[in-house]
């Protein structure tokens, strides 16, 4: 515990070795993706979201990944391998059905939140949210592949899980 801590405090004071500063003026982007499950909310929950690292089953994009600290709570720390680069993501908030980190040394400042939210007794919706700053993806047409390869591979893994719910 007191590694996270230690960690979130460098983080929050901006003790690092890898600082990446957001650009300025920042140019906020932000996608939606969302699959329903004919399972309660706990149940879609379990099957999908209960461990740090458990997005590796679902988002084919990611090549690895490494619990650093904690368990998924806040200030837990991982790191993901998307293709050959390694990026660290932290936890930055959590409920009982879903969780946010942040990218905090990209240049994009990437941040996601998964979630399962319950539409009934016995339904719910797997969430998916992601926010970026683009300005440093580069021109128009950078940004525009950039959402839509997030855009396919998002809605891909959340279509994953939502099979992975729906299981018997």
């Amino acid at each position: 515990m007191k590694r996270i801590v230690v960690a979130v405090a460098l983080v929050a004071l901006g003790f690092t070795g890898a600082q990446a500063q957001t650009p300025q003026p920042a140019d906020w982007t932000i996608l939606h993706f969302s699959a329903d499950s004919n399972k309660p909310a706990d149940v879609t929950w379990d099957r999908i979201g209960g461990h740090w690292c458990g997005i590796l089953r679902f988002l084919d994009r990611l090549k690895g990944c490494t619990i650093n600290s904690g368990k998924g709570e806040v200030g837990s720390v991982r790191t993901v391998m998307v293709g050959t680069t390694a990026t660290v993501e932290i936890a930055v908030a959590r409920t009982p059905l879903s969780y946010t980190y942040a990218q905090p040394f990209t240049p994009i400042f990437y941040h996601g939140t998964m979630g399962v939210e319950p539409i009934d007794a016995h339904h719910s919706r797997i969430v998916y949210t992601l926010m970026w700053n683009q300005t440093a993806v580069g021109d128009a047409a950078a940004q525009a592949a950039a959402r839509e390869g997030r855009q396919k591979s998002f809605q891909a893994a959340v279509d994953k899980m939502a099979e992975a719910a729906n299981a018997p």
